[in-house]
């Protein structure tokens, strides 16, 4: 949440101060009743706004009906209860070409198909006599050996969509058929486990609004794109000014004079958001990294998820996205420069929970919208498609290769056939990882895959 305070005089922060920080609460507080429709495109509109690369600005938001208390002096500490286990989702925003990420090397119809994009099989890093990946993931292909890499081939579901927009849509709810439902996936989750007074931070969305995966009816949801400046600002003139201003603006958002929805957004969310910024601004005291991050903005956002989950603010999902998947165009040098940002970035997380003890805490685990084409377009880049793989990081899964690699020679319609139902790796993660019941949040019931290796 960003509240600039008025320089000019305690009483013109008063008129303008509050009618600003409503407006900023009210664009970052929605609910889904009140979220509108993903809209409905074509498979050659571009992708949504959210498929960018990772940001880093100031925003706090939350989708609740609840009113979470503010934090004791206790609170944030106890808030991640002992042993509990954390969930990072990594979105690879765009339409990720896993064809070109986990490469069938040995199957002569991939060159075919792909001649002026396709890895050549003497730079693929080999993970059986069939399969390998793209050369860049070799950060990936240590976590492999080590076990703590999971490679999910061929996974989607049936009728696929090809709009960036719908395809989300569907992923984030888990809900191919029938009507929207008011709640993500992972917000059915924290509505199940919230209760008032545990930590606004159990949910944390790195971006400026919160994805439809997170939307719930019960449970708060903090967006923040930055840790470090994520604070009140005052005018840089008049820094005395901070606490009085604060004070006054407590003062009035707690007890609003007038009925009206904005103000009482304010005053419920106010005590919350006030000693959340306090515990994000306290964090840099308690973290110091294990590990050297790659210099560019995944790898920064990692460092700030390792050092909440490091420093007991209680979350319990955490979520983020990397974007440029949509390769229509000059494929090859883009695809590459996002494989060593994804595996290096997700590999030094790895090695920094690590160090900070919470390896065996945490699971990690990208998706994307679709895959792409098999075959390569005139522009060397690749299509809206359907299949693609997933990956799962952490030290508590079984790691390897799960599921067959997409028959080349068995296409549907030019894309690869899905295997894997992505309903079945969500209700692994939700009853092995977070010891939750899939059926009641999914919908149905689906086969679970059984990558953890101790249940929740």
């Amino acid at each position: 949440m960003r509240v600039r305070m008025s320089s000019t005089s305690r009483r013109g922060f008063l008129t303008t101060g509050v009618v600003a920080a409503v407006a900023g609460l009210a664009a970052a507080c929605t609910t889904p009743g009140t979220s509108p429709a993903a809209p409905q495109t074509s498979a050659a509109d571009g992708p949504p706004t959210e498929a960018q690369p990772v940001q880093t600005e100031v925003v706090a938001g939350g989708t609740t009906d609840a009113t979470p208390t503010a934090l004791d002096g206790s609170a944030a500490a106890t808030a991640q209860r002992p042993g509990a286990r954390s969930l990072v989702v990594l979105q690879l925003s765009g339409g990720h070409d896993g064809l070109n990420a986990v490469i069938p090397y040995a199957d002569g119809l991939y060159y075919q198909l792909r001649p002026q994009i396709g890895i050549a099989p003497d730079k693929v890093l080999q993970l059986n006599d069939a399969v390998g990946l793209h050369p860049n993931l070799t950060s990936f292909k240590a976590l492999y050996d080590s076990g703590q890499l999971a490679i999910l081939q061929g996974v989607g579901y049936p009728n696929p969509n090809r709009s960036h927009f719908r395809s989300m849509e569907i992923w984030q709810t888990a809900r191919p058929d029938g009507p929207t439902p008011e709640q993500g996936w992972l917000g059915a989750f924290l509505a199940e486990i919230y209760k008032t007074g545990d930590s606004p931070f159990e949910c944390v969305n790195f971006g400026a609004s919160v994805p439809q995966a997170l939307h719930t009816t019960h449970a708060p949801v903090a967006a923040i794109q930055d840790t470090s400046t994520f604070q009140f600002l005052v005018d840089r003139r008049l820094p005395s000014m901070k606490d009085p201003l604060l004070k006054s603006f407590s003062q009035v958002a707690s007890r609003p004079a007038q009925t009206m929805p904005a103000l009482q957004l304010v005053a419920s969310t106010w005590q919350a958001t006030s000693q959340g910024v306090a515990t994000l601004n306290s964090l840099t005291e308690k973290y110091r990294a294990r590990a050297q991050y790659p210099n560019n903005a995944l790898g920064k956002t990692l460092q700030q998820v390792a050092q909440m989950l490091s420093s007991d603010t209680g979350a319990r999902v955490v979520y983020l996205q990397l974007g440029g998947f949509d390769t229509h165009a000059n494929e090859k040098v883009q695809h590459a420069t996002l494989m060593t940002q994804l595996a290096d970035s997700l590999a030094a997380f790895q090695t920094d929970l690590e160090g900070q003890g919470l390896a065996d805490r945490v699971l990690t685990m990208t998706f994307s919208e679709f895959g792409r084409r098999v075959k390569e377009n005139g522009s060397q880049g690749t299509d809206h498609g359907a299949a693609g793989p997933m990956f799962v990081v952490g030290k508590s899964i079984k790691g390897g290769l799960y599921g067959d690699h997409p028959n080349l020679s068995d296409l549907d319609d030019g894309d690869l056939k899905f295997g894997i139902d992505f309903r079945s790796v969500y209700a692994s993660v939700l009853e092995d990882w977070l010891g939750a019941s899939a059926p009641d949040l999914l919908g149905g019931t689906f086969d679970k895959l059984n990558f953890v290796t101790t249940s929740a």
